[in-house]
Formats: C-alpha cells, sequence, structure tokens
C-alpha cells in the first residue's frame, strides 16, 4: 500500500479525519507530522496511540510511529517548515444560526500563513473539511494576508473532501467510492492525487468550487434516501404492508432506482404516472393520519422548477419564444401533464407568441385523456404547431430546448448571434451559461 514517491506532510487536527488521513498517509510511506494544540492528542500519537476509537486504527497507529513514519507537534510553524503539503482537517460546525462556523478553518489558515513566511519554498494547503463552494477562495485570502506571500506562485490551496464514516473509516479509506481533488491549476490538483495514487478507485480532478460541493451533494443525497425509506415505512406500516419486502425489491432496481437516471439537473417530471401517483399517496397519507413531510413537497418543488423555467425565459425580454419539445419526454405524444404545456401556458397568459415543434405530435392524432388535457389547457394548441426545426429558427427570438430529441442535435450551431437560447436539458455538456446561451441551473 506504500506510494512511489514519498512526501511531506503535515496534518492540521487530530479528530476523526485528521488522525485517519495522517495514519493512512504514513501507512503509504509518506512522512506525516501531526499538528494539534490539545496536549493529550499530540501525546496520544507520539506515544503510538490514538485519541480516539476507531476499528484497526490504533494498531495501524502504532506501526507508523514505531516505523518514524508518524508523529505530533503541538508547533505549527515546526510543522510547516519540515513539510511539502499541509492536510486541514478540523471541524466546520454549525452556528446557533444554523450557518456554518468556519472559525476554525481561518484560524488554521492564518497559522499557516504565518509559518509558510519563513519558508523559502512553495507549499500545498489541502482542505479537508466540508466547506461550502467559495471556502477554498477564502482561505487563499487568509494565508496570502498573513505570509505576504502569492498565489499560486509561493502556495497553492486544494479542495480534497473526505468520505469517511465513523466505524469504518480505514475502509473507507482504502476503497472510497472515488477521491475527488478541486484546484485552480490542473498541476496543483495533480500533486495530491498522486498521493492516492495506491487507491483503487476513480480519481477526478476538477476545480474548486466543484469539488467543494460535491460533498454536500453526497451528504444531502445521503439524507434524503434515510428520510424516503423511513417515508416509504411509515406508510407501508399504516398499511399492513411489508416495508422491509417493499425496499428490497426497490433496491433489486438498478436500471432506475439506484442508477444514475433522472440525476442529472434539468426540468420539471411531468406524464401520466408520477404526478398523480404522488398525489393518491398524499391523498392516502391524509386518510391514515401518516405524516410524510418530504414526499409531501415533491409536488411543489416541481412546481418551482416550472416558475424557474418561465422566470428565465420572461428575462430575455423576447416576444417571439420557439419551444422544441412539448410532450413530458422525447419520443412520445403524451401530453398529459407535461411541464412543457404548463410553461407555454404561463408564456401566452404574459402575451408572447409561442410556436412549438415537436416531431412526434399531431394534435389531429391525440384522443382520449390526453386530448382532454391539452383542449382544456391550451384549446387552440394546433395553431401553435410548427412543421420543421426550421420554422422555429427563422421565426423565433427565443428559443426554449425541451428536450433531447434526436431532431434537435446540432441546434446549438444553428441559431443566429441575435437569438437568446434557454435549455432546459443541456443537450451540450460542454455548455454553460454565457452570452446567448442559458442553462436553466447551470
Amino acid at each position: 500500500m506504500t506510494s512511489s514517491t514519498p512526501a511531506r506532510i503535515s496534518i492540521f487536527g487530530l479528530g476523526y479525519v485528521g488522525c485517519v488521513s495522517a495514519t493512512n498517509l504514513a501507512a503509504a510511506g509518506n512522512t506525516v507530522i501531526g499538528v494539534e494544540l490539545v496536549p493529550e492528542k499530540v501525546d496520544a500519537i507520539n506515544s503510538g496511540s490514538v485519541p480516539l476509537f476507531e476499528p484497526g486504527l490504533a494498531e495501524l497507529a502504532a506501526l507508523q510511529v514505531e516505523e518514524k513514519r508518524l508523529s505530533a507537534t503541538a508547533d505549527t510553524t515546526a510543522g510547516i517548515l519540515a513539510t511539502d503539503i499541509s492536510f486541514v482537517c478540523v471541524g466546520t460546525p454549525s452556528l446557533p444560526s444554523e450557518k456554518i462556523d468556519l472559525s476554525a478553518i481561518e484560524a488554521v489558515c492564518r497559522d499557516i500563513g504565518k509559518a509558510i513566511a519563513q519558508k523559502e519554498t512553495r507549499h500545498v494547503v489541502i482542505i479537508r473539511s466540508t466547506v461550502l463552494p467559495g471556502t477554498c477562495d477564502r482561505c487563499v485570502e487568509v494565508i496570502a494576508e498573513a505570509s505576504g506571500k502569492s498565489c499560486p506562485e509561493d502556495f497553492a490551496v486544494v479542495s480534497n473532501p473526505e468520505f469517511l464514516r465513523e466505524g469504518t473509516a480505514l475502509k473507507d479509506y482504502e476503497h472510497p467510492p472515488f477521491t475527488v481533488v478541486g484546484a485552480s491549476r490542473p498541476e496543483d490538483a495533480q500533486i495530491v492525487g498522486d498521493l492516492y495514487a495506491h487507491i483503487d478507485a476513480p480519481l477526478f480532478l476538477t476545480d474548486l468550487r466543484t469539488a467543494e460541493t460535491i460533498k454536500y451533494a453526497c451528504n444531502l443525497f445521503h439524507a434524503t434516501k434515510v428520510c424516503f425509506a423511513n417515508e416509504i415505512g411509515r406508510i407501508c406500516k399504516s398499511l399492513e404492508v411489508d416495508s422491509h419486502a417493499v425496499m428490497e425489491i426497490f433496491c433489486a432496481d438498478d436500471k432506475l432506482n439506484l442508477s444514475p437516471y433522472y440525476l442529472k439537473p434539468g426540468y420539471a417530471f411531468g406524464g401520466s404516472c408520477l404526478p398523480k401517483d404522488l398525489r393518491a399517496i398524499m391523498a392516502l397519507s391524509r386518510e391514515h393520519h401518516v405524516a410524510l413531510p418530504m414526499l409531501e413537497r415533491i409536488l411543489e418543488s416541481n412546481r418551482q422548477q416550472v416558475e424557474l423555467a418561465i422566470k428565465t425565459v420572461l428575462a430575455t425580454g423576447k416576444q417571439k419564444i420557439g419551444m422544441l419539445g412539448f410532450s413530458f419526454k422525447p419520443d412520445t405524444d403524451d401530453l398529459r401533464e407535461s411541464p412543457h404545456v404548463a410553461l407555454a401556458e404561463a408564456l401566452i397568459g404574459r402575451g408572447k407568441k409561442v410556436m412549438i415543434f415537436d416531431p412526434h405530435i399531431q394534435t389531429s392524432r391525440l384522443m382520449g385523456s390526453n386530448r382532454k388535457f391539452i383542449d382544456e389547457k391550451i384549446s387552440h394548441v394546433s395553431e401553435l404547431m410548427v412543421g420543421s426545426l426550421d420554422e422555429v429558427i427563422e421565426s423565433s427570438e427565443c428559443i426554449v430546448i425541451g428536450n433531447k430529441d434526436a431532431h434537435y442535435e446540432g441546434i446549438l450551431d444553428r441559431v443566429r448571434e441575435d437569438q437568446i437560447v434557454i435549455d432546459l436539458v443541456r443537450i451540450d455538456k460542454e455548455r454553460t451559461s454565457a452570452d446567448g446561451y442559458h442553462g436553466l441551473s447551470w
């Protein structure tokens, strides 16, 4: 498990994350110094122990101390001068206001900056703690002010979020789902990435804010999964249904349920199933007096995504709006509860001239509940439909891309400079909002 090029590393903060990181980095063949203000923690490390319980950690740490690869000190300057790379692993608890408390992060960065002022060589500071997007930029400011030196010439700040769970931290360190490193310069990201060369897991080298954000995305999803399962459990118990049997079958689906499907920011959901099924379960929960607060807010969140699209289009100030895609998803003519119908309805209500191209919809062929739905929402829809993509491009001032139907491939290369594009689905994954192109959530 040793790395090919040993590094000299200091670890600031010897809590769970700091101790696990320090021990594993030492076990990989690096020379590691833990920097900690609490004397008892320093003494514990230097005596071959650890100041906390984590299965297997004490034994692994004792071996690294014995091999002279792991030690600890309370002297920040000594820790910095003896190393080239520093990990910041201090806590970021909540304030009474519920905002994140960055006081420990800033204090450590200030101390690191003062020590860097005495160095002639470049130093890399890695923020391992969970911090909000933009925090690393603030760390750069603090270190620069304290050191009188410049980033990136004299030092770098890199984001490297941890994905450790207490109780399984050693296993999580050696077998993570992935390793994420964010930096302003690719070469700095690679310096940190090389520390994990012995780890068999995907390595993502990205920018600072993406790296800072991914930890929150993961944790929020984990929290969401727990609440989702618990709410399914509550409604199941009220109906005398075995919730564990339900979720066991649920988890067997790795095509939709446990997969990347549906997990890309885009537009609202619709169709004949999801909205009505949510309403049915919420009505049932009220009958049985079962509180399902998370599920109850899903339709409202979905409605707000439609509102965001409406506001984004209206903000362009354009009068002639061309819509590409009208059904709730590609390759169907089902208009029932399509969020695109809601968007068109709102724009028409604001006096906009709307034209729609959807190669799969022929209004004369709509029947049954599909016909009834559109007649109730936009009875004159046939007057809004056009027969070709060219008509939309020629006559629109603003083009709304509603899905990734193959007919729209290359659309971004065909729009005029005077046209604005509102993309609800990120039809080109390389595009971000700039000039006349606006992504709904990117």
